[in-house]
């Protein structure tokens, strides 16, 4: 015992301190308090014999009745007095609660979970004032986790895994039906607290851990990983004063110990100790919710950022650049950074406000370009704050913060693309503030049209660099630190000579593809897919999420990949620890966050697994876990909402798993999403495209009654009316449905807040179908014509570089040029059929 609390106190001090430990109770903790009638909180034996009388009156007691037995008999005969009988026997008196009730609930949780449906942390918050209102959760209530989610620091989360008092008696689970009906469909609050129990250490206070639907998560996720695994999951302690051998050994695969005391026993002497640590915990949570939530929240510096020089990487062998990449001479200074300062010098010098973009193709350095740009103005003393594809910074956190007090006058944006149509509305208010400011972006070249609107960005200086190729002077200088760094690989040894043909020869002077092909000798495509392909299928599935993930720019939690792979296990972990250790992903030691080591690689295991057929299982569990992570009152901003929305949408979907299996994942998600207009938005649309017109309509109809005025759903709306016209083209509602939808679409087109090219895409590819297909009037079609062309133009002013856009105009151009044509081709041949006669011959 005192080995075990050697261990035990230091172990969850260090927990409490970071506000990282959960509690998990049972029955147990409990027996310190009493009931609204004067009496212990009824156990379960006790519930029983109370049941028992209810159901039966006057007859001895059957020993063999269970619980769950007679509770559903009494909600089936007794309904009323059941619910009456459970209120009084579990309502817990604030009086009765002795002091260490306070200190338990007064530590610094990170979550608790209770299998109990009595109301003692409510209560303990009656009595006692604790530094964080509690915040009762409905497991059977409230199946969305991200729908319950609150501020932490302000609030201690108590899950009710069975249920409340306000439950009683139909969404409690007491009777084999109910435990039957949970056994048999997903339980996210039980999925969430498997993965915090393997990333967290969990106390488990007054509980054996014998309920049947934890154990169905449980029993299968038992085993270490085979010889050699490492332990990974952190170490929990089970607080019971009996356990049987039995018990205790199946609990030792989880890590978990086993603590021989009571519930009161343990807080008063191990957890008491603790408050002290708990405190610093406490702090920590609102330093961290502060910085999330503040009014003002503050974009960090690049000179904050770039405090670790000889912070080591893998960088060379194809790793996403770190700053200290920059610091340290890993990343060369190429030809091209000298004309990106040159633009950017002579730009600050004339200008008091500019956008400056950097494109390039994937894996070309335009990351790498963008943050030594930074790092040298930030050297001559100015002010850049940096957000990248890992911050969460919604648009409005970004205007409040450029527009603060001292703040830089230098914003640099990498992936700037994430931000979508809102991108150009939040460069125009930065640049166009009181206090002008340049925005440097990094954005992909083929996404530079889509992501700027010319119109939005009129009258702010614009510059534009592509980063090219590597030159021959490129080469030498990333030989030399290939060298240096001890990873030329398979160069080691050769001429120069022979190494920079291999560099001009195979790497086709691309910045990624020569750091890793030129090294190896083979091609990079094949030694990508070629690593993930030598992976046992475990490990395959924790890479693919991880690729996946990063494919859309976002780095995952271990706890994320737990929940997403469905089979949370330390064996998973152990596969996780390998890939990082092997460096076939990168560790971020900062948020124990994981990712691609380079999303060019991510972007090729995408491609593969759309071909081997993996990807839909991966897109389930992705979606599956964060899906249950948000909630209406979450930012749209935040990260898990940001991911959630990449994954769903019903174009990729339909492009990568095709629509049937695109399907199956909207409907495995709609008790999670239900209350989500995005969700139907997105679930409608893939029927509007590939499916019922009828499923359509009802699925938009829901996304419209839930946010009338979103300009996506309104065009989504607009788009299913062409299509419903267009179905039955000769039918009488057809024209009204058209001009219902042309009216919409130009609308929203009129906005001055829309800045999306969508709207003039379906109006102009619709419309030109409708032409063809629902008027037969030559005068008609050309009236509806030109009204097009002219939509059109005003598009192609407005996006000068969407060549979907300029495609479009060409074909209603050429319409209006046919109908000419046909027409005096049809003059003519009525002048030769039907010559006039002449005066001579008239008679």
């Amino acid at each position: 015992m005192d080995e075990l609390l050697g261990t035990l106190i230091p172990h969850l001090a260090g927990q409490f301190e970071r506000g990282l430990p959960v509690l998990f109770s049972g029955a147990g903790l409990s027996l310190g308090a009493n009931n609204i009638s004067g009496e212990p909180v009824a156990s379960g034996s006790e519930i029983r014999d109370a049941l028992w009388k209810l159901c039966f009156p006057g007859k001895p007691l059957d020993q063999g009745s269970s619980l769950q037995h007679l509770f559903a008999h009494a909600q089936l005969r007794h309904r009323k007095e059941l619910a009456e009988l459970l209120l009084q026997v579990l309502s817990v008196d604030p009086d009765s609660l002795p002091e260490y009730y306070r200190t338990l609930f007064g530590m610094s949780w990170h979550r608790c979970y209770t299998l109990n449906i009595d109301d003692l942390e409510v209560a303990t918050g009656r009595r006692y004032p604790l530094p964080r209102a509690i915040f009762p959760i409905s497991a059977t209530a409230s199946l969305t986790p991200g729908l319950t989610s609150v501020d932490i620091s302000q609030h201690l989360e108590v899950v009710h895994l069975n249920g409340t008092l306000q439950d009683i008696p139909d969404n409690v689970t007491f009777s084999p039906t109910q435990y039957a009906e949970r056994l048999a469909r997903p339980e996210p609050w039980y999925v969430s607290f498997v993965a915090d129990l393997l990333s967290h250490s969990v106390v488990f206070i007054g509980t054996q851990l014998d309920e049947p639907p934890l154990w169905q998560h449980l029993e299968l996720r038992k085993l270490r990983g085979g010889y050699g695994a490492r332990e990974l999951r952190p170490r929990s302690y089970l607080v019971t004063p009996a356990l049987d051998v039995a018990r205790q050994a199946l609990l030792a695969e989880f890590n978990v110990f086993w603590v021989p005391m009571t519930a009161e026993q343990f807080i008063t002497q191990i957890l008491a100790q603790l408050e002290k640590p708990s405190i610093a915990g406490l702090q920590s949570l609102q330093r961290a919710s502060a910085a999330r939530q503040g009014s003002t929240r503050q974009i960090p510096e690049v000179s904050s950022l770039s405090r670790s020089p000889m912070q080591s990487s893998e960088f060379l062998l194809g790793q996403e650049p770190i700053w200290a990449d920059l610091q340290s001479g890993r990343a060369i200074e190429r030809e091209s950074d000298a004309e990106i300062w040159e633009v950017i010098s002579t730009a600050l010098q004339k200008e008091t406000r500019a956008i400056l973009v950097v494109t390039g193709t994937a894996g070309s350095g335009k990351s790498t370009a963008l943050m030594r740009l930074c790092l040298r103005l930030a050297a001559e003393g100015r002010g850049v704050a940096w957000i990248d594809r890992d911050s969460e910074f919604s648009p409005r956190d970004i205007r409040n913060s450029m527009r603060a007090d001292g703040a830089p006058l230098i914003l640099a944006v990498d992936d700037a693309d994430l931000f979508g149509a809102e991108l150009s509305h939040v460069v125009r208010e930065v640049s166009s503030s009181k206090t002008q400011h340049f925005v440097l972006l990094g954005i992909r070249s083929g996404k530079v049209d889509r992501a700027l609107d010319s119109t939005l960005l009129k009258g702010i200086p614009y510059y534009e660099i592509a980063i090219p190729h590597l030159t021959d002077a490129d080469i030498g200088k990333l030989l030399d630190v290939l060298d240096r760094e001890n990873r030329l690989g398979i160069l080691k040894g050769k001429s120069r000579s022979d190494q920079e043909m291999m560099f001009r020869s195979q790497a086709g002077r691309q910045l990624l593809v020569a750091m890793i092909q030129a090294t190896s000798g083979a091609p990079f495509k094949e030694k990508a897919i070629e690593e993930f392909g030598d992976l046992p299928p475990e490990g395959r599935h924790v890479y693919a999420l991880v690729a996946v993930a990063s494919a859309f720019r976002f780095k995952l939690a271990k706890e994320e990949i737990l929940v997403a792979s469905g089979d949370q296990t330390n064996a998973s972990l152990n596969v996780l620890d390998q890939l990082i250790r092997r460096h076939v992903v990168t560790y971020i030691a900062g948020d124990n966050s994981v990712r691609a080591r380079h999303r060019v690689i991510a972007d090729l295991l995408l491609d593969e697994l759309k071909k081997t057929g993996e990807l839909r299982d991966v897109l389930d569990g992705l979606a599956f876990a964060f899906a249950t992570k948000v909630g209406p009152n979450m930012r749209r901003s935040a990260r898990a909402w940001r991911i959630l929305r990449a994954l769903l949408n019903h174009d990729f979907l339909a492009r990568s798993i095709y629509p049937e299996a695109a399907r199956n994942l909207y409907g495995n998600l709609e008790s999670l999403l239900s209350w989500d207009s995005h969700y139907w938005l997105q679930r409608g649309s893939l029927e509007v495209e590939f499916g019922d017109a009828a499923l359509a309509e009802n699925f938009l109809n829901q996304a419209r009654g839930l946010a009338p005025d979103d300009p996506f759903v309104q065009t989504e709306w607009g788009y299913l009316l062409f299509k419903k016209a267009l179905d039955h083209p000769a039918s009488i509602e057809a024209p009204a449905l058209v001009e219902e939808a042309t009216l919409l679409l130009e609308d929203l087109i009129g906005r001055t807040g829309v800045a999306d090219s969508y709207p003039y895409h379906v109006l102009g590819s619709q419309g030109l179908s409708w032409v063809r297909r629902g008027i037969h009037v030559r005068s008609d079609k050309e009236r509806f014509l030109a009204r097009l062309v002219g939509i059109l133009n005003e598009a192609c002013a407005r996006f000068p570089r969407a060549a979907e856009l300029q495609q479009l105009l060409k074909d209603l151009t050429r319409e209006s040029l046919i109908l000419v044509t046909v027409d005096r081709n049809a003059d003519v041949s009525s002048m030769e059929l039907f010559p006039e006669k002449s005066p001579d011959t008239q008679n």
